[in-house]
């Protein structure tokens, strides 16, 4: 089985990650938590340019970004998203905070099971 952190999607994620975070600190802050992103946000990625990189890395880093526990956490029912400026973009609707606390719930008892 292969290692996360070693794999070839994991290294996209990282060198997306350092470019992202340089150029739009307030949507992809380096540490702390991480706020729920606008609904469209790779179109405002990619209409603002592509900091050097590519749509399907693009891709790549918001699938890995947005699946993290710590993102699914964030998405609160009615807390405000962020655009890549970090202004307030619209809110996270009732569907969205319910998925995220589902997907969250299954993780942690997968663990419990595991443990």
């Amino acid at each position: 089985m292969r290692r996360q952190k070693t794999s070839t999607r994991f290294r996209i994620y990282k060198a997306a990650r350092k470019a992202l975070a340089r150029a739009y600190p307030a949507a992809f802050p380096p540490r702390g938590r991480r706020p729920p992103l606008r609904v469209g946000i790779l179109r405002e990625i990619v209409a603002n340019g592509l900091c050097g990189l590519s749509a399907t890395h693009v891709r790549i880093f918001l699938q890995v970004w947005t699946s993290s526990t710590s993102y699914l956490g964030s998405v609160s029912r009615g807390g405000p998203r962020v655009g890549l400026d970090g202004a307030c973009a619209g809110f996270v609707d009732d569907t969205h905070a319910a998925e995220a606390a589902e997907r969250v719930a299954a993780r942690r008892s997968r663990i419990r099971r595991k443990g």
